[in-house]
């Protein structure tokens, strides 16, 4: 069923996503199944699987009920070990997609040691090479120095950048949320 979904247009997805919310909320252990199986067995490059990840978020993962505490702890580790890559591959939409997410629902990092690595990983976005690109990284990046802003942790990271940036594109976002 879980394959299926993501399988239909964007419309027909979010006109039945309720009603398959409700089967899984009964049936929690075979949607976690049906997603470890959709999300183990397809092939597609990490850039790909993470709009899968992201949609999977739009239509499951926005609430506070078991799916979405599993949703949101598989984006998590997706995102944690695949964000290096997509800033290499300068994979902007992918980046854009996950920082938008965390940027949205701040139950996303509730643990204070992956909140810590995720500032760590995503720390060099704030130094992709934007003249070639889409605005999309850009705004992941104002968007990610929110998130920064709104952490006692996070400030460190934005003292970080202005101590070794006297030039860098985001001071002035920066300085704003100092």
């Amino acid at each position: 069923m879980f394959k299926d979904i993501l399988g239909k247009p964007d419309q027909e997805q979010l006109a039945i996503a309720e009603q398959y919310r409700k089967y899984y909320n009964f049936h929690i252990e075979d949607f976690k199944t049906e997603y470890e199986n959709y999300f183990d067995i397809v092939d597609k490059d990490a850039s790909l699987k993470a709009l899968d990840y992201a949609r999977t978020y739009q239509l499951f993962g926005y609430n506070k009920d078991e799916i979405s505490i599993y949703i949101r702890k598989k984006i998590e580790s997706f995102y944690l070990c695949n964000i290096s890559n997509f800033i290499v591959k300068k994979e902007e939409f992918a980046i854009y997609s996950f920082i938008d997410i965390f940027y949205c629902d701040p139950l996303f990092f509730q643990n204070k040691e992956n909140l810590k690595i995720f500032f760590d990983v995503t720390y060099p976005i704030l130094f992709v090479e934007t003249e070639n690109m889409s605005s999309f990284i850009a705004i992941a990046c104002t968007r990610y120095i929110a998130i920064l802003g709104s952490q006692t942790e996070g400030k460190t990271y934005l003292e970080r950048y202005l101590y070794e940036n006297d030039k860098g594109i985001y001071i002035e976002d920066v300085r704003e949320e100092l």
